[in-house]
């Protein structure tokens, strides 16, 4: 079994979510990790770059809007489906189509657990039992919480903490030890969910560890402002202001995330504890840890949640941002111990923000088409075998366009630009309105073939589709809902597949990125 990611590779960018095996509930989830491992492998790629699993509250979709930045989302656990082909939640085709009622799917997997945990207590299973309380034990400095706010949440039908009765909205100790007594049985409950998620999760990684697979996760900005993080520690947000994105090209007016307000002041006198919670816990799970809006760690922009007034920067001096900066990332680095850091740093960038990054060692992005010498008139591509070996080489991110969609909508001349800077001939290539497979591929190569020591590829990219996992600024069904359209099982004894995954593979191979060796 490899010891590690090796230092230069490649990995596959998928949300758990959007995974396909035998008897899932129209849902991926954590018993997909292992087909998915395999396909991986066979396209030449050691890493599987995931986005943030954890718990979301019942209808949202987005996982960068958790309600605890350390439970795993229970509808992530896999579950035999056997006897359930009636339930509603998985009625109408749910498991092959992808449209899942997400509400009837978390009661369904609940109930089931339920039942296990019944069989838990029993006298018959001692063994069980041991390691459920080994595991309260082990992680009882967020499970406690996470359980009550859960079971709080229930109790309250679903209303935001804030709208709780006092004392529980302002999470004082009298009202919230009464709640926890008057729960106990609900809060037992919830926490032998969290037991099996993350059992299951563990004996995941192991069978993929062992196969020379390895598991990426992505740090959220931050936690939703209807969280178990901020009602246990409300004094650490400034909840007058919500975490947005300042105006710019791609949008004019801005963008209102609605995410707490961190107060960075509070939270560096508290030594920044919560943030080293989550770190020590992301190393329990994860191989190689991306963090999202790394610029927000360093100044981040938020607006009056009143709607009235502009949006400003905290801290608002250019010397306090560098120094903030320096200081959280040093944390992260002293928290992450083997894990390897990468950075999401696309956008609007201050130059010190990637000053910074390189000095402290933590790669940031390069996306190909996004990569030009803005500096010369006619902005010319920059040549990919140029990139830093610090660095992760990127056809896309979930936010982006795809690959196929970006080459529909680029003018012809801008395709044979950038083909000619990827050392890729061919004015017929570039003619052509839509991207060849043939095309991709090539393009695939040459990003491959770049000195940055991580290439990472949205799956959509790797074999050509056109859906996309999120469009920033928009709220409906088609974000956070897309699965793979096959099952990777089913792929790999396809002939037709097979051919199209050597292919892949052989890219990974040329490209000094995968020796079958290595696991």
């Amino acid at each position: 079994m490899s010891a590690s990611l090796p230092a230069r590779c490649a990995g596959i960018l998928i949300p758990l979510f959007a995974l396909r095996a035998p008897g899932d509930y129209g849902r991926g989830d954590i018993g997909g990790l292992r087909g998915f491992a395999e396909l991986a492998l066979a396209t030449g790629h050691r890493l599987i770059q995931l986005l943030p699993i954890d718990e979301t509250a019942p209808g949202e979709a987005s996982p960068y809007s958790a309600m605890s930045l350390m439970a795993i989302d229970p509808s992530y656990i896999a579950i035999d489906p056997a006897g359930d082909d009636a339930d509603p939640a998985i009625a109408g085709g749910g498991r092959s189509s992808g449209s899942v009622d997400l509400r009837r799917l978390r009661e369904l997997k609940e109930r089931r657990l339920e039942a296990a945990l019944r069989r838990c207590q029993s006298a018959e299973n001692d063994g069980e039992r041991e390691a459920f309380a080994a595991f309260k034990a082990a992680e009882a400095s967020w499970l406690d919480s996470y359980a009550l706010f859960r079971a709080l949440k229930e109790r309250c039908e679903e209303r935001e903490w804030s709208k709780w009765p006092a004392p529980l909205s302002r999470h004082e100790a009298e009202g919230v030890g009464a709640a926890a007594r008057e729960l106990a049985a609900r809060i037992e409950t919830l926490r032998y969910f969290q037991f099996v998620a993350h059992r299951q999760w563990n004996a995941t990684r192991a069978a993929l560890r062992s196969r020379g697979v390895y598991l990426g996760g992505d740090l959220a900005f931050s936690a939703a402002r209807d969280s178990v993080e901020v009602w246990a520690n409300q004094e650490m947000y400034d909840l007058t202001r919500a975490v947005g994105a300042p105006p710019d090209a791609f949008s004019p007016t801005g963008q209102r995330w609605g995410l707490p307000m961190p107060n960075w002041r509070r939270m560096r006198a508290d030594g920044f504890r919560l943030l080293r919670e989550r770190i020590r816990h992301a190393r329990k799970l994860y191989d190689v840890l991306r963090i999202d809006h790394v610029v927000g760690l360093f100044r981040t922009y938020a607006y009056p949640c009143d709607g009235e007034g502009e949006g400003a920067f905290d801290p608002a001096d250019e010397a306090e941002q560098r120094a903030q900066g320096r200081e959280i990332l040093g944390i992260i680095l002293e928290e992450a111990g083997p894990m390897r850091l990468i950075a999401e740093d696309l956008g609007v960038i201050p130059g010190f923000v990637r000053e910074v990054m390189a000095e402290m060692g933590i790669p940031g992005y390069k996306v190909p088409r996004w990569e030009r010498d803005y500096s010369a008139a006619d902005e010319p591509f920059i040549e990919p075998h140029s990139y830093p070996m610090q660095a992760v080489v990127t056809t896309g991110t979930h936010d982006t366009e795809t690959l196929a969609e970006w080459w529909e909508a680029a003018g012809k001349d801008e395709r044979a630009a950038f083909l000619s800077a990827l050392h890729i001939g061919g004015e017929a290539s570039a003619a052509r309105a839509q991207l060849d497979e043939a095309t991709r591929e090539a393009i695939l190569e040459e990003v491959y073939r770049s000195p940055a020591q991580l290439a990472l590829t949205p799956i959509q990219d790797l074999f050509g589709w056109r859906e996309r996992i999120n469009v920033p600024g928009t709220i409906g069904a088609a974000n956070w809902s897309w699965r793979l359209p096959f099952d990777p099982g089913e792929a790999l004894r396809d002939p037709a597949w097979q051919a199209r995954l050597k292919r892949i593979r052989a890219i990974s191979e040329r490209t000094g990125r995968f020796a079958s060796s290595a696991g």
